[in-house]
């Protein structure tokens, strides 16, 4: 037994470059997995080390359904039996100089000193009520702590100021978050000034001792009270989706990884049939040649998978900030941590690449179990049946794709439309073998064109050596799957974005305030009277807690909107505008998709003096949040909710009007003068499109990674080809051949594995493509997206499949012109 394991771990050694091709490949693979959950992990566990460390000891949190409490309610508390301790807390966003924003906490250092443990008094940097720092903090109206990695990113310390745009404030001193989050504290009665928040609060963090009674006490009142653990709840929920496509992702990486372990073993059983007929011969068994050939391939796919922990904690560092970006733009602020080194991320990339490698290998161990040991004797023959096997093979795939079709074809949860993916792709690259079967007589024509007969004899290979070359091509077409299918998804959704922006955005000037700030409604007026405005929308989006969810709320006029705006409806028609002028209102159709409401049904919100129950009017197509939009009319909203806000203005313009540019100046004057922004609606269009192209950086790493995998296959079969054909290479020499000619043959036999590689990511990637617009994206995102086709992906798939085919050949073709031809046919 020693004896067959030592020379099956020699052949190892003896073809170092495949060998390292292989580890790379398997790498890759689990580096793709390794990174990605690392990177979601991290970005997890700061985002719950973040809801800790603010939440300190609260159990509950009282507030406004919408808008601010009034502090006049801190009397109840305080003598309210059931509470054990409270803190009134102002929560908002400041813009800084260098145009980032940062959270403003505005907290009561004695209050909030029972809540948030430590907040004021952190190991180092903080204030100890001793200090006179403390005192200082307490009493000037312009003293901060700062978050320490923003005191860093901005330059300033203990003593030296920090530039808002709501003035100059000087830092007291520095805390440490665990998430990282650019925060600022102040002391509340100061924020309040700042934030014209004078006799309000934004929230009231509690412990309670008796929360039955209170919730209900409180709730009955028409204010919220929602438990720490509802509210983490919220936001993992709110993360779900996004964590689950992008682990996804990751391990369609890893499929194509088992293909590249595939290939490996079935050249470890092929290549070496007459060192196995030796050794059966000597007396080995069925047994021990099989536990040679497993030990080798689970050597490669530990090694491998060890590697690929190695590079997964690499990549986790770069995938971790981008997670965080794109959490940051979709969701809620959020800077994690990169991940700690472990010794047992390289043992779970072990295991990974250890169940890789069983997985891959598992067919080719059985045809070592099967081989004859007196064919093996006369060393490499022509494989025959293989068109055979690759017509059962593509019977097998297409009973998978069936099945799979039917998994995302009914209705279920978002895994089993995972499930159905991985399933479809796996069946169509049993279709491989066809594929090239059936593209042979074309292959064989079109390289005889270009090459005569050494294109000829190209194409016969690639088709007599389908055990390797199928393989290649289904994990390289697999790759450029992902590349056809996300690219396309993306695009799709893009040109979405545009139409519903097209019709929905339709103002001529957009004026926003500064982050953390409203419209003042003096603005509002003066706008709307202007001579050349037509109408003014002024919309109010805040959160409102809905069935254990976090939707947005929206406050509009219709009879603007209904008059300048095009909205697309899902369910119903303009006739809606009306009907929400008269109180009703409006959802989006992730609203609908997600909690089953349609129109005509009924729901009931949370107002200011209790529940209220409104009529869906109409639903419509929305892209600004995937977990539910509500619309009312302005005039109902403050009617309910007492909030008279507003977030932003679309200004509508006279477009017949001869002073447009006129009207247009003074519509950014008056914005100046009151200290807000306005923008054409081009720009507008520009911003949303820009956040939308960053939310995808992630997908794009997947993308990138998937294809470098897919590259060692292509690599790793030509090198097969390559070692394993040796002798036949130095047959054609000695019969005229040149080194140049094998050399065109073997790069002819890469592009032909190239090109099926690319027809068969094709055809696939458009099937994925549609998957993803049509069942996982609705079951992930509650959103519709449109298919709109593009030639893009497929040019880059088809720019990919070339580099990659010329490239994975460079190799192989400067072995064959080095190597002398007596050399290549010497039987050892």
């Amino acid at each position: 037994m020693i004896t067959v394991l030592r020379s099956s771990f020699r052949s190892l050694a003896r073809r170092r470059v495949l060998t390292l091709f292989q580890v790379l490949g398997v790498a890759c693979g689990v580096a793709a997995v390794v990174g990605m959950v690392l990177a979601s992990r991290a970005a997890m566990g700061s985002f719950t080390e973040a809801v800790r460390f603010l939440q300190g000891r609260s159990t509950h949190t009282l507030m406004r359904p919408v808008g601010f409490l009034d502090e006049a309610i801190l009397r109840q508390i305080m003598i309210d039996p059931g509470v054990a301790v409270f803190a009134p807390v102002i929560d908002q966003r400041l813009e800084l100089a260098d145009g980032s924003s940062a959270r403003v906490l505005g907290l009561d250092p004695f209050l909030d000193g029972e809540v948030r443990q430590g907040l004021f008094r952190p190991a180092g940097g903080g204030l100890e009520e001793r200090d006179s720092g403390f005192l200082d903090f307490l009493l000037e109206d312009d003293m901060v702590i700062l978050e320490a990695r923003l005191a860093d990113r901005l330059g300033v310390s203990s003593g030296e100021r920090v530039d808002t745009e709501r003035g100059s404030f000087k830092v007291a001193g520095t805390f440490t978050h665990p998430a990282a989050e650019p925060l600022i504290l102040m002391d509340i009665s100061h924020a309040q000034e700042h934030f014209d928040m004078r006799g309000s609060l934004d929230r009231i963090d509690l412990v309670l001792k008796q929360p039955e009674t209170f919730v209900s006490m409180w709730s009955a009142a028409g204010y919220q009270v929602i438990s720490q653990g509802e509210q983490r709840a919220v936001y993992e929920d709110m993360l779900r989706a996004f964590r689950l496509n992008i682990q996804a992702l990751s391990l369609l990486a890893l499929l194509v990884g088992v293909f590249l372990v595939y290939n490996t073993s079935m050249f470890s059983v092929i290549s070496r049939r007459r060192d196995v007929g030796v050794l059966r011969s000597l007396g080995a068994t069925r047994a021990e040649i099989v536990t040679a050939v497993t030990a080798e391939v689970t050597f490669l796919g530990i090694v491998g998978g060890a590697a690929g922990g190695g590079l997964g904690y690499a990549l986790a560092h770069v995938l971790t900030g981008v997670v965080g970006d794109t959490i940051s733009r979709l969701y809620f602020f959020l800077r994690p941590l990169p991940p700690e080194w472990s010794w047992s991320i390289p043992l779970a990339g072990s295991l990974l690449g250890l169940l890789a490698a069983l997985l891959g290998g598992a067919y080719p161990l059985s045809m070592a179990a099967r081989q004859d040991p007196v064919a093996a004797l006369r060393g490499r023959v022509a494989e025959s049946g293989q068109e055979r096997y690759a017509v059962r093979a593509a019977l097998v795939g297409l009973l998978m794709v069936l099945v799979s079709s039917v998994l995302l074809a009914l209705p279920g949860p978002i895994y089993q439309g995972y499930v159905g993916v991985f399933g479809l792709l796996l069946g169509l690259s049993f279709l491989c073998g066809l594929i090239l079967v059936t593209l042979a007589p074309l292959f064989k024509t079109a390289l005889r064109f270009l090459a005569g007969p050494v294109g000829s004899l190209a194409a016969g290979n690639v088709r007599r050596n389908l055990g390797r070359t199928a393989v290649a091509v289904a994990a390289f077409g697999i790759a450029l799957s992902l590349t056809v299918g996300l690219g396309s998804m993306i695009g799709s959704f893009r040109q979405t974005l545009i139409w519903w922006m097209d019709g929905q955005i339709r103002g001529d000037i957009y004026v926003r305030p500064p982050t953390g700030r409203t419209i003042p409604a003096e603005l509002y007026g003066a706008l709307d009277r202007l001579p050349g405005v037509w109408g003014v929308d002024p919309y109010r989006n805040v959160p409102l807690a809905f069935r254990d969810s976090l939707i947005r709320l929206s406050a509009i006029d219709p009879e603007v909107l209904g008059e300048f705006t095009r909205f697309s409806w899902f369910a119903g028609d303009d006739s809606a505008w009306e009907r929400v002028e008269r109180g009703e209102v409006i959802v989006s159709e992730s609203f609908f998709r997600r909690f089953r409401l349609g129109r005509g049904d009924e729901v009931v919100l949370a107002g200011h003096e209790g529940q209220v129950t409104f009529t869906i009017a109409g639903i419509f197509y929305d892209y600004t949040t995937e977990h539910g939009l509500i619309m009312m009319s302005r005039d109902r909203y403050l009617e309910v909710f007492r909030d008279a806000g507003i977030d932003s203005l679309a200004v509508f313009l006279n477009p017949g009007d001869p002073r447009r540019e006129e009207t247009t100046g003074e519509i950014r004057r008056l914005a100046r003068t009151a200290g807000v922004n306005a923008m054409e609606r081009e720009r507008f269009h520009e911003g949303i499109l820009s956040v939308f192209d960053a939310t995808f950086a992630v997908t794009r790493s997947m993308r990138a990674l998937a294809i470098v995998v897919a590259f060692f296959g292509i690599a790793g079969a030509l090198l097969s080809l390559f070692m394993e054909r040796r002798r036949e290479f130095g047959i054609y020499r000695a019969l005229g051949l040149t080194g140049q000619e094998v050399a065109l043959m073997t790069l002819l036999e890469g592009l032909s594995m190239g090109i099926a590689g690319f027809l068969f990511g094709s055809v696939a990637g458009t099937a994925l493509t549609l998957i993803l617009i049509r069942v996982i994206n609705l079951q992930s995102f509650n959103w519709t997206i449109f298919f709109h086709p593009a030639a893009g992906p497929y040019a880059v798939a088809a720019g990919i499949a070339l580099l990659a085919s010329i490239g994975a050949a460079i190799y192989p073709m400067a072995r064959i012109v080095r190597t002398y031809p007596h050399l290549q046919i010497r039987e050892e």
